[in-house]
């Protein structure tokens, strides 16, 4: 390379630069997820997020349509063994996440990933986790 023009070596510089500042550091692994199925192939999925400084401190989820059905898709999801389960949805289509932030605090979750299929609604099993 010693023999490249110092205009080459500078456009080398800087490519080299850019690349190590566009792949950063990677983002942390959800705690847990769910997924569920429709037709034999994913249909949704939810990632719960235990608290780490971001999210104003909150533990959050992200939800995933990941079918191009016309369904929406949604977390259902109990904190501390809530008998009225409360439900988050993504209406954003077919490879759209939503996020939502839960609380802060130390606490047991229970949910589930479903998608609302006009009647009987498909659902992952019931998975459980604590921030």
């Amino acid at each position: 390379m010693s023999n490249l023009p110092r205009r080459a070596m500078t456009i080398l510089s800087v490519l080299g630069l850019a690349m190590v500042t566009v792949t950063g550091p990677a983002q942390a692994a959800a705690s847990s997820s769910a997924i569920v199925n429709t037709g034999g192939t994913r249909a949704a999925e939810a990632w719960f997020n235990r608290s780490d400084g971001t999210h104003a401190n909150k533990a959050w989820f992200d939800v995933y349509d990941a079918k191009c059905d016309g369904n929406d898709v949604y977390v259902e999801y109990a904190i501390n063994g809530d008998s009225s389960p409360d439900q988050k949805y993504n209406s954003g289509g077919c490879g759209t996440t939503k996020g939502f932030n839960l609380q802060t605090g130390r606490f047991a979750i229970s949910y589930r990933v479903c998608v609302d299929d006009a009647g009987y609604n498909t659902c992952s099993a019931w998975k459980g986790d604590n921030n």
